[in-house]
């Protein structure tokens, strides 16, 4: 495997120099494409391994959101994280979250970006071992039909999703919305990390030691993610229940994902494009049913 490739998208000259110059006191390797289209050929070409794009939110354009949906659509590009930048002045809400690892503001500060980029890069490097492990794995686990599991960490949650999605009938499709369920059941469930404040520890460089220092407090170390995993001649179907709070679920489900502008929703959206058919909660929003239809 090649070195880890951050591409910036866009037709802005300055906004491109300006990350240049953010980045140049780090080694992190950058490539560039002034669209979407011309990203595709880049992501398509094995030579790169592009981990993170860095993208330029117009502040007037009404075709980027659309261009950026039809992008995230492309096999090669919907398990690399987007961290996009907007100018100051706009407003971020004018456009879905989901479609975003994470959302900044003009001017970015340079440590911000690096640890953002950075923790861009871990996620696209857990996607990419979940795939490469159900690649190499024998269908022999697909006989599965019924079991009851708990975890605590997420190194536990990446080695059941591997093992869980090998009994669906399109493995590396469900493995990243699975993943995507059970890690948020142990950081905003379990471990009671709310959104805002994972977005203020990625962009600080502290979100995975935050991780380790929940782990071992009193108050959340017994806490454990309980799955249940059944396969019905029609359905296979996933409950995940963790022992957090809940969350209100509603606003995320009953409206159109595709309007929805808050960061609290990209897990479930995962979820959804990823291999599930549906999703469906609990009142307290601490329990999840994952259906995939055979």
């Amino acid at each position: 495997m090649g070195e880890l490739v951050t591409l910036v998208v866009t037709e802005d000259m300055g906004f491109r120099e300006g990350i240049i110059s953010s980045l140049s006191n780090d080694p992190i390797k950058l490539t560039f494409a002034s669209t979407f289209n011309d990203a595709e050929d880049l992501l398509q070409d094995k030579k790169n391994r592009i981990s993170t794009i860095i993208c330029d939110i117009p502040s007037e354009d009404c075709h980027f959101e659309t261009a950026l949906r039809v992008f995230k659509r492309k096999d090669f590009a919907k398990y690399v994280p987007i961290i996009g930048i907007s100018p100051l002045a706009s407003s971020k809400n004018k456009i879905s979250r989901q479609l975003f690892f994470h959302l900044m503001s003009a001017p970015v500060h340079e440590q911000i970006l690096v640890h953002t980029i950075e923790a861009g890069n871990s996620d696209f490097k857990r996607y990419q071992a979940l795939l490469n492990e159900v690649k190499s794995r024998t269908s022999a686990i697909g006989l599965i039909q019924s079991g009851i599991f708990t975890l605590k960490t997420l190194q536990q949650a990446e080695a059941l999703t591997t093992m869980l999605s090998l009994a669906c009938p399109d493995p590396s499709a469900v493995a990243l919305g699975l993943s995507e369920l059970l890690v948020n059941a142990i950081e905003h469930g379990n471990l009671e990390i709310s959104y805002s404040q994972k977005s203020q520890l990625l962009e600080n460089g502290h979100w995975d030691e935050e991780i380790k220092r929940r782990l071992q407090q009193d108050k959340y170390k017994d806490r454990f993610v309980q799955i249940q995993f059944s396969r019905t001649p029609d359905t296979i179907e996933i409950i995940i229940e963790d022992q957090g709070p809940g969350f209100d679920w509603q606003k995320f489900t009953q409206c159109d994902p595709a309007k929805f502008n808050s960061k609290h929703g990209r897990g479930i959206a995962l979820a959804i494009a990823m291999g599930f058919t549906h999703l469906e909660y609990n009142e307290k929003g601490n329990r999840v049913k994952a259906v995939v239809n055979l």
